[in-house]
């Protein structure tokens, strides 16, 4: 009796299987293409709750560093300028500028 109860549940699961697959050709898979579509955020407009955790590395302290260059600089120039803030540095810079241009505008 048991055994036959197992083998009626194994079934069920079996033929209902199929119905519950998700089908792969309907997914758009994530990718780097699709992450890099996302829209930008500009150093000269953003928030502080914009830029706060926006990038590794980036916390409220360095946020508010950001908007306090930008107010006391009128603004940034150039994405490599977010070098000269107090707390990232150049070296941080040159070394993500690729992950930065990614993630940051300049407008």
């Amino acid at each position: 009796m048991k055994a036959k109860l197992f083998a009626m549940g194994l079934l069920c699961v079996a033929t209902t299987l199929p119905a519950f697959a998700a089908d792969k050709s309907s997914v758009a898979p994530l990718t780097q293409a699709t992450t890099k579509a996302t829209k930008t955020i500009d150093l000269n407009h953003a928030t502080l709750t914009e830029l706060t955790h926006s990038f590794k590395g980036i916390g409220a302290g360095r946020a508010k560093k950001i908007i306090a260059y930008r107010e006391a600089h009128h603004g940034f120039k150039s994405l490599e300028e977010l070098g000269d803030v107090s707390g990232i540095g150049q070296n941080f810079v040159a070394s993500h500028l690729k992950e930065l241009q990614a993630t940051f505008s300049v407008g």
